[in-house]
């Protein structure tokens, strides 16, 4: 399970259903980030929006930002 309280800003992640994001700010809490989508294949018009991810749907963590 990735240890969502460490996550940084700039970290890029693998999310379910295949979509990339990247982490805009932690609210440190464990449990959730906010991100931006990078990429989503089931609505590519959502690249680019921010919304609150759950630590549950993080699948990995790309490169080396942990």
């Amino acid at each position: 399970m990735i240890d969502v309280a460490r996550l940084e800003p700039g970290a890029k992640l693998r999310l379910r259903n295949g979509i990339t994001a990247e982490v805009v700010e932690n609210p440190e809490d464990g449990m959730w980030v906010m991100v931006r989508y990078i990429t989503v294949p089931d609505d590519p018009a959502a690249a680019g929006t921010e919304d609150l991810c759950h630590a549950d749907q993080i699948l990995e963590v790309l490169g080396d930002a942990a």
